[in-house]
């Protein structure tokens, strides 16, 4: 892919977070030409950055039954680590190939960490005053880095009562999250700046490394999560060492609710 803008030239103007950008061997945006309107923010939230302009693939190109067929993606197997034993739509299985199309990229080119975007991601441009110092805390183990989520950010008033529910559940079978998942389930603190992650929601603005790339693409072979539920999953396990940004830096356009920066 080009590292330009197949569909439009960006705004120009400030190039905001740079230091953030500097810090990734290449950064990706997960789009789909036929949306091509959804990056207008992004265009401008992010001009100035060198962006590697990932095609994703498109459903209404495509169907169910072909990916079925072809063993990419496994109905029964997504039912099985799915919560509510729910499928994927054919959306969120072209979503999932996207993301996992980045990781193998990243991996083919030598990439050791990068920043993966969607297309309708906006900027928190107000946070560049706190970067520095974001920056400085980063936990020098992170795999996985949620610069823009939403979810818990600590442990609601009740948590330990839910928790203790949850283990009966799931030693009755009821509930498919394991002990594991569920001892993780809420952020903890780390540091001023970042939270160790628990049951986040959202793909829009996050960054991962070699490690992190080799397990989700291993994790989705064949695909049976949603983009968000990979990474959830992944975290929950234990299996990455995950992180939350204070304050978020982005947050999403298409998806219909406020986010607030300082969760």
């Amino acid at each position: 892919m080009a590292k330009e803008d197949p569909t439009a030239e960006q705004a120009e103007g400030p190039v905001i977070f740079k230091a953030l950008h500097d810090l990734y061997d290449n950064r990706y945006v997960l789009f789909l030409p036929r949306f091509a309107d959804r990056m207008e923010v992004f265009r401008r939230d992010l001009a100035g950055w060198d962006i590697e302009f990932f095609e994703g693939l498109d459903s209404s190109d495509l169907s169910m039954q072909q990916f079925i067929a072809d063993g990419t993606y496994d109905e029964d197997l997504a039912r099985r680590l799915d919560r509510r034993n729910k499928p994927m739509t054919l959306d969120t299985v072209c979503c999932s190939l996207g993301h996992k199309g980045i990781y193998e990229d990243m991996l083919s080119k030598g990439y050791e960490r990068v920043m993966i975007f969607e297309d309708d991601v906006f900027a928190f441009p107000e946070m560049e005053e706190y970067l520095s110092a974001m920056l400085e805390q980063i936990p020098e183990d992170a795999d996985l880095i949620y610069w823009g989520w939403l979810g818990y950010s600590k442990a609601p008033r009740f948590a330990s009562i839910t928790k203790a529910i949850y283990h009966l559940q799931h030693a009755a079978g009821l509930l498919r999250y394991d002990h594991t998942m569920i001892g993780n389930l809420y952020p903890k603190p780390y540091n001023d700046h970042f939270k160790i992650a628990g049951k986040q929601f959202c793909t829009h603005a996050y960054s991962v490394n070699r490690k992190a790339a080799e397990l989700l693409v291993d994790m989705q072979t064949p695909v049976a999560y949603n983009a968000d539920n990979l990474l959830m999953n992944a975290v929950m396990k234990g299996r990455l060492n995950s992180y939350i940004a204070i304050p978020l830096l982005f947050g999403q356009t298409s998806i219909g609710i406020d986010f607030n920066p300082w969760p």
